[in-house]
């Protein structure tokens, strides 16, 4: 299952440290083969870990694992950090290298698992009363209250390169000649054309 020989060895000598001690302070608990890997609540897949040991531990589990096990990882201290902003007690802070890293992965591994079929949404589209009530919540607000203050800035910051010429600016457009629907190139060759579901 696991696999990178000397994150194996830190990740087991940070659990060893911990096995059999009773909680001091804040302590968070951690299984150690995780519950997405096969791992269980019995008490001997459990320890409780210093926040900086938690992290450290999902950290290592990236470097440990392949293919969909690592897409898991990734996921997993994704959301880790994200629950971060929102716990008081927290002793260790990321550094924003390890936020992008993880941001990326996490990004990228998502991505391909919900790509395709895998997608619950794949070959479905919003019906028009639908679509009509998704445009009005949006009228009249800002990017910022829409998406979040994050994405936001990301996009008008993506908009500022596009008319500088610095990035591809939007794709150009295409008509669906089954359902004449109007679209992106990539968007339009995914869903329509041969995969049109009047075609």
């Amino acid at each position: 299952m696991f696999t990178n020989q000397d994150a194996i060895n830190e990740y087991y000598q940070i659990i060893d440290q911990r096995i059999g001690k009773t909680r001091e302070g804040y302590m968070e608990k951690h299984h150690i083969i995780p519950k997405s890997l096969g791992g269980n609540n019995t008490k001997s897949n459990i320890v409780w870990l210093t926040a900086k040991d938690h992290f450290r531990c999902h950290q290592l589990l990236t470097s440990m694992t392949e293919g969909e096990n690592k897409s898991k990882m990734w996921s997993g201290l994704w959301r880790m950090m994200n629950k971060q902003s929102r716990s008081q007690h927290r002793d260790h802070t990321f550094t924003p290298e390890e936020y992008e890293e993880a941001r990326i992965n996490h990004s990228i591994n998502h991505s391909k698992r919900m790509s395709g079929k895998n997608n619950p949404f794949y070959g479905q589209s919003h019906r028009e009363d639908t679509k009509v009530l998704m445009s009005e919540r949006k009228k009249g607000k800002t990017y910022e209250e829409i998406m979040g203050n994050e994405k936001a800035a990301e996009m008008r910051q993506r908009r500022r390169e596009e008319q500088l010429g610095l990035v591809k600016g939007p794709q150009k457009k295409v008509i669906c000649p089954h359902c004449k629907q109007v679209g992106g190139q990539g968007i339009m060759k995914r869903w329509h054309f041969d995969k049109c579901k009047l075609a």
